[in-house]
């Protein structure tokens, strides 16, 4: 839907109905939430920003119009869209509201929806409702899963574990690599981060791999010991990684106490 930039009666008309409370909030939020106590069905319910947010507001911008439009075609069953398409008397655009450079929140939507309920221990839950993510998301939301825990888990160890991260993987279609350490090694080399107090950091840096090779390679490094989790729950390179990754494609490398061990 679209409406003239000058008199934004399609602005004016979302505020009037109670959808936003302002048209600065409006322009501000570039979206429609649904409201507190409305009440939601599976799946609707679960705890995705895609499903929070479902529809993105374009603010006027020159001559264009202010638009909305749904974060993900499949939205469109999606009761409270329903609810607001039903309370403005027309449909909703299902390919969303790009601004006039093009760009949409559509695809940010799509990993919101695979790092959301990763983050919420629902991976089962994605896996049921992946249409309305991608695999490269889910992929990524795995490697993030892999790599962050929860501010409360007292065992600080990834939101998922590696066999849920398998599982995820081989849900999705990807293919494990035969080789481990080579995915491992593509990964930007290991370097310190030492800040004003506190102690040091191996942050692990995958460069520009592709989503699936950096899941791969996170549950790797956990498996075989390139990484550990610190107390916070953060996964960073291990002493063992750091040394095995400096041996690069040698079959053997030299540990920190000078013993030489098999790289494997």
């Amino acid at each position: 839907m679209m409406d003239s930039p000058e008199t934004d009666t399609l602005g004016a008309m979302l505020v009037e109905k109670g959808f936003a409370p302002n048209l600065a909030l409006l322009d501000i939020n570039n979206s429609l939430a649904v409201p507190h106590g409305f009440e939601l069905p599976a799946p609707w319910n679960l705890p995705s920003r895609m499903f929070r947010f479902p529809i993105e507001a374009c603010r006027p911008d020159g001559d264009q119009p202010r638009r909305i439009g749904l974060r993900h075609p499949l939205l469109a069953d999606h009761p409270y869209v329903r609810h607001i398409e039903a309370m403005i008397g027309f449909e909703i655009d299902r390919n969303g509201a790009p601004n006039r450079h093009g760009y949409s929140s559509g695809p940010t939507a799509r990993w919101w929806h695979a790092v959301d309920l990763i983050s919420a221990g629902k991976w089962r839950k994605l896996l049921e409702t992946q249409e309305f993510t991608e695999p490269a998301c889910i992929m990524n939301a795995v490697a993030y899963g892999c790599r962050y825990s929860h501010h409360e888990d007292k065992r600080a160890a990834g939101y998922i574990s590696t066999a849920e991260a398998r599982e995820i993987m081989r849900e999705v279609g990807a293919t494990e690599p035969d080789e481990r350490g080579p995915i491992i090694r593509a990964f930007s080399a290991p370097m310190v981060c030492r800040p004003d107090k506190g102690s040091e950091h191996w942050p692990i840096n995958t460069g520009r791999l592709c989503a699936e090779d950096v899941a791969w390679g996170m549950i790797f490094g956990i498996e075989d010991g390139w990484f550990r989790y610190d107390r916070s729950g953060f996964l960073q390179w291990s002493e063992l990684g750091r040394e095995r990754y400096a041996a690069g494609e040698s079959m053997t490398y030299t540990e920190a106490s000078g013993q030489a061990a098999f790289a494997f």
